[in-house]
This record gives C-alpha cells, structure tokens and sequence, in this order.
C-alpha cells in the first residue's frame, strides 16, 4: 500500500503542526561493511516516509501507521519493547532522548509513503530517522544529522536488538541529491562522490520476498565477522575494524579462526577494496568497471557471505547474462535474504529491460515484481505545513 503527504496529513484529528520527509535509501555498493567499520557507498532516494505530528495534552503517543491500517496508543515516558515492532522503531528514538535527558512531549503522530518494507531500501531506517528528526525539533535537543543517525543506530542495537551498522540511518539523514556519499563507518568522514555515468541509470527490481534482520541470519554474519577481528587482534591489536583490515593480515589468522568467519572476512576486506574502485568508476564514467563492481559484489554475496535467495539470484542472472539490451551490473542489495536487485542499465535500454525482467520473473515465479527508477535525494527534511491539507479526519 502507498500513501500520499496528504493523508498522512489528513489522518490527524486536527491540523499537522509539523510534517517530516524521511528518504529510503539504496547502495551503489559496499554491502555488510557498515557494522564493520568499512566503507560504503549510500544515497537517499526520492521514495519516503511522511510525518505528520500535532502535540496533545495526554501522556501518551498516539499513532496511525497508515500503510499497513494499523494504530497503537503509546504510554509516555517510554520504558521497553511492545509486541509490535513498528512501534517499537518509534518507541527506541523516544527512549533515546530520555536518555539525554528530555521529557518526550505527548503527540498524535501518522505516517505513511511510498517506500515498501522489506525491499532493501530501508523503510526501517527512514521510520526511525524522521521521528528522530522531529523529536529533535520538539525538544530542541540542537543534535547535528551526524548525532542523529548515531542516536538512530543505539536504538537499533540496543532497543531493538538489531545489530545493525550506521549506513542506512545516516543516508536518510544526511543524502544528497548531487551523488552518493562516499561514509567512512568508522569515523564518519563522508564526502558526495559526483556520478558521470550519464548514459547510465540506476533500476531497483523488488523480487517481492521480504525479510526480518531481527530474525535472520543476519547476527550470526556479524557475530562471524566479530570473532574474525578479534582473531587480527591477537597479531594486530591496532586494527579495530574489519574494515581497517587487509588481505595478507587475514592470511595470518587462517589457522587461528574458524573457516566459516574467514570467509565472511575475506568478503567484507574485499568488498571494501571494491567500494574504493567503485568511486573512481562513477567519477571517470567508467561503465564497464562499474558493471563489473556490481557483479562482484553480488557473486561474494552469494557464494561467500551466503545471504543471497533464489529469486534475487534469478534476477541477478537474468540481467547479466540473458538480457540482450546490453552489458547490465546487478547485484542483491540491502541486508539480504530477499528484497531487490539495483541494475546499472543504458538509459537507451531501460524501458526494454524493465520489460524483459518483469516477464522473465513472472514466467519463473508466477510473480510481477515491481520496479523502481532511482532518483536521488536530498536527506530528511521537514515539509511546509502550508503544502498539506488543513481539513482533517474526526
């Protein structure tokens, strides 16, 4: 289901005092090199998650979760996990700024866009970015979008257990129109890398099979990749990150280190090694180099970090190998275990591969997957009240 700014708005009981944009994310490449303290290469798009927010005198966030028909009452001050877990995306920002110190205002809160869930463009992220967004605001808490998208990631580690990187929380935050962010994991040194690739575009293919990284396999790749690190340590102890690691360091710990968090390893040292290359490919409008990134990436995603699927493998082989178009890059994107491919396609062929991979998809499958143009953006931002509907729903 998607929703427009203007029902969020018109959910509420009474006029928006404020209303939020908060921006899906994709990733050019650098996948599972977030929690690792690598290098990534992320940028906001133009699908979000709308806010609307209007302040009442109850002691309690009362909320409307649009797309999916769903409302929840929430008791203020925030204490722990509910049942629900997108309340509790909402419930972990709130808890974080009571940790600083602030008392959480009572809200009537709605939300709802076009940003589908379990794709891989992080509806998690741009949920949990906009409240923080606005209850900076509310509160006049004064945090950077730096601080906010670390703030975001506490709650993700420690509210929801998730343990997630900073990546896709300091993309919605901090995105750019101009090119993806070229984010240091570690210290969070980023700079917009400018995309020549101008006879290129970007396609996100949804293969409609969603995941949940609290229930996956997900931390059981970042507890292999831990104990990976802690074996460099023992030969290293000024590596802090796998990301800060290379080859021949790994090389050493072979006989020290489990196989299995070796080659959990050996990918995210590699894919690193990819995002640094990626960055020349997009800045000398390199396409053949940048097709090749993409489909590295995605056969180490799937033969050596193992979070790949069926259906996103037959949409990756489809692209690269059938499609006649033309030479096409894609790879699995996201946390894995499902969601969409991102295909660097000929602007010139777009339209003939969109065509070709939906009808090939739908012959092995029995599924329409959909498919999205990317657009880059700028991060979250508040939205004039002006430009949304003052009439209301009682």
């Amino acid at each position: 289901m998607s929703t427009t700014l203007n029902q969020v708005a018109a959910a509420l009981s009474g006029p928006p005092e404020y209303v939020v944009r908060s921006p899906g994310r994709i990733n050019v490449i650098g996948e599972h090199t977030d929690y690792n303290g690598g290098l990534v290469l992320p940028a906001a798009i133009d699908r979000s998650i709308f806010f609307a927010a209007r302040r009442i005198p109850e002691n309690d966030w009362q909320l409307k979760a649009l797309d999916i028909g769903q409302e929840a009452t929430l008791p203020l001050p925030v204490n722990r996990p509910g049942a629900r877990q997108w309340v509790n995306y909402l419930a972990g920002i709130g808890r974080e700024f009571q940790k600083l110190g602030y008392t959480l205002p009572g809200l009537e809160l709605s939300f709802g866009g076009d940003l589908p869930a379990g794709a891989g463009m992080s509806s998690s992220a741009a949920l949990e970015g906009g409240i923080a967004f606005l209850l900076n605001e509310l509160v006049q808490a004064g945090l950077g979008r730096v601080d906010l998208a670390r703030l975001t990631q506490r709650s993700s580690n420690e509210f929801l257990g998730v343990p997630s990187g900073i990546m896709d929380q300091f993309a919605s935050l901090n995105g750019s129109p101009d090119g993806p962010l070229l984010l240091n994991c570690t210290t969070l040194d980023y700079r917009v890398i400018t995309n020549k690739l101008s006879d290129h575009t970007f396609l996100l293919v949804n293969s409609l099979v969603s995941h949940d990284l609290a229930n996956s396999e997900y931390p059981v790749r970042v507890a292999q990749c831990r104990e990976a690190l802690r074996a460099i340590q023992v030969n290293y102890p000024d590596v802090k990150s796998l990301g800060a690691t290379t080859l021949d360091q790994l090389m050493d710990i072979s006989d020290t280190c489990s196989p299995i968090a070796m080659q959990r390893a050996r990918f995210v040292v590699r894919e690193n090694q990819r995002v640094i290359k990626m960055v020349g490919a997009l800045r000398e409008g390199n396409a053949d180099l940048a097709i090749s990134l993409l489909n590295e990436t995605h056969a180490g995603l799937r033969n050596a970090y193992e979070v790949s699927c069926p259906e996103v493998d037959y949409l990756q082989q489809q692209a690269t190998r059938v499609f006649s178009g033309s030479a096409v890059g894609a790879r699995i994107m996201g946390g894995g275990f499902g969601g969409c491919t991102i295909n660097l396609v000929r602007r010139a062929d777009a339209a003939d591969f969109i065509d070709f991979i939906k009808n090939a998809y739908h012959r092995e499958f029995g599924r329409w997957p959909d498919v999205y143009p990317v657009t880059l953006a700028a991060g979250t931002n508040f939205v004039p009240v002006s430009s949304t509907p003052t009439g209301h729903s009682g």
